[in-house]
C-alpha cells in the first residue's frame, strides 16, 4: 500500500495479504481444436488480512466488494485431460484506516491486484 494525496511523502504505507473469492460468467470459445479460450467478468469480495504499518504506525484496510475481467485457456491433451490458465484483474476501492505520527486518517484505497492462475483440468 503506497501513499498518495495527503500522505504521498510517506511512500509506502504498509503490506496486506488478501483473500479473494471470485463469481465470473464466462463465455467459451469453441472453434479451436483443443486450444479452448474463454472471457470473463464478474463480482469479488477481497478480505484483506495480516495487514502490518511500514511508514505508519498501524493499517486496517476493509474487506470489499470489487469487479473482475478474466481472460484464460484450457488446452485439452485428450477428451478428460488438460491444463488451465487463468488471469483475472480486479478492481478494487477498499475503504482504510491508518495512524501515521500519533494522527489517525482514513481513505480510499486503489488495489488492483493480478490473480494468476494455472491448474490441471478434468473433464467427465
Amino acid at each position: 500500500v503506497t501513499g498518495e494525496g495527503s500522505i504521498d511523502g510517506l511512500g509506502k504505507v504498509g503490506k496486506t495479504w488478501l483473500l479473494p473469492p471470485t463469481v465470473t460468467l464466462q463465455y467459451h470459445f469453441n472453434d479451436f481444436g483443443n486450444f479452448k479460450p474463454y472471457v470473463g467478468a464478474g463480482l469479488n469480495y477481497t478480505i484483506f488480512y495480516n495487514e502490518k504499518g511500514k511508514s505508519a504506525q498501524s493499517l486496517d484496510i476493509d474487506n470489499t466488494f470489487g469487479v473482475a475481467l478474466q481472460a484464460g485457456f484450457d488446452y485439452m491433451f485428450d477428451e478428460h485431460w488438460g491444463l488451465n490458465v487463468d488471469v483475472k484483474k480486479i478492481f478494487l476501492r477498499p475503504d482504510f484506516n491508518v495512524n501515521v505520527g500519533g494522527a489517525d486518517m482514513t481513505g480510499k484505497a486503489k488495489l488492483d491486484p493480478w490473480l494468476i492462475g494455472a491448474g490441471v483440468t478434468y473433464r467427465f
